[in-house]
């Protein structure tokens, strides 16, 4: 993995400027979960840091250095009013200062990383714990709440689609799309395996009345991701079929390549393993919501 030749800063810095990409890419304003799906898209090496578990020395637990190198990536920025956040709310919000950065031109390593230790060692002495770095952005960390709650719901359930049957993982899906609107033929069943198309059905718009045939294709990966010729081949089965467009799933990611080729001839919509979560939640498939709360500062405060 290229991520494991860089030292703790350097791993830092490269996720920077994809940071500042997307927030600006989104007008300034973003969720934590949408910035590290957002950047994983852009750069297939920080796609596969994302998804790399280490096991904790002190605990024996699996964890994603990924989150702590985010946190503090974001945390660095704000020291310098480039981005800033509440601790009770995941949403990040670009200022203007940041709006106005030239990405061609800002030098990560003299604007953030160097100036950044000055302010961890006075954040560390500044605090009645004298915690040090790890524990500090450890401890901002669970401040959000409610997006660790949404990193830990995420996580179980992208093992538990791991977990599945090919067989199951392709119900899965067919189940998700009939809540979005798809009505499969039996012309998907004939077809399964057959040039990458595991379903064929009709989408029917209720806006408009109009009805487009659409094509399925299913691909559970525990590793690895789709790349752009098992695209290409799920072109050639689109056109065999005369689909008006596809729909690709997986529970894993696609490679920048593969995104480039979804966007040539006919249109293709791709789902990975972070989109699957957000529709799982949407259409509430085999999922029972639960509610929750978090205290505000109020309680927290001395006066």
């Amino acid at each position: 993995m290229y991520f494991n030749k860089l030292s703790g800063d350097e791993k830092i810095a490269y996720l920077i400027k994809p940071i500042l990409k997307v927030l600006q890419d989104a007008g300034g304003q973003l969720e934590r979960s949408d910035i590290k799906d957002k950047i994983s898209e852009l750069d297939d090496n920080i796609a596969e840091f994302a998804q790399y578990e280490k096991i904790s020395k002190e605990t024996g637990n699996p964890y994603k250095e990924f989150d702590w190198k985010f946190n503090f990536a974001i945390k660095d920025l704000s020291f310098f009013d480039i981005v800033t956040y509440s601790q009770n709310s995941s949403l990040i919000t670009m200022t203007d200062k940041g709006l106005n950065i030239d990405l061609k031109q800002f030098d990560v390593n003299k604007e953030i990383i160097q100036p950044s230790k000055i302010k961890w060692k006075e954040l560390s002495k500044t605090n009645k714990e004298k915690l040090d770095n790890s524990k500090i952005a450890e401890s901002e960390e669970e401040s959000v709440a409610e997006d660790k709650i949404a990193d830990e719901f995420k996580d179980k359930l992208l093992k538990a689609i791991a977990n599945m049957s090919p067989k199951k993982f392709e119900s899965f899906s067919r189940a998700l799309l009939t809540k979005m609107g798809v009505e499969f033929s039996n012309i998907g069943v004939q077809v399964s395996n057959d040039g990458g198309i595991d379903g064929y059905g009709y989408h029917i718009d209720q806006n408009d009345f109009r009805t487009t045939r659409v094509v399925i294709q299913c691909k559970r990966y525990n590793s690895g991701a789709v790349t752009e010729p098992e695209i290409n081949q799920f072109l050639g089965a689109m056109n065999k079929y005369q689909a008006d467009y596809g729909v690709f799933i997986t529970n894993g990611r696609y490679t920048n390549a593969a995104r480039n080729a979804s966007r040539e001839g006919s249109p293709i919509t791709l789902i990975d393993g972070n989109d699957l979560v957000k529709l799982v939640i949407r259409y509430e498939l085999y999922i029972t919501p639960v509610k929750t709360y978090v205290l505000d500062d109020f309680y927290s405060s001395e006066n």
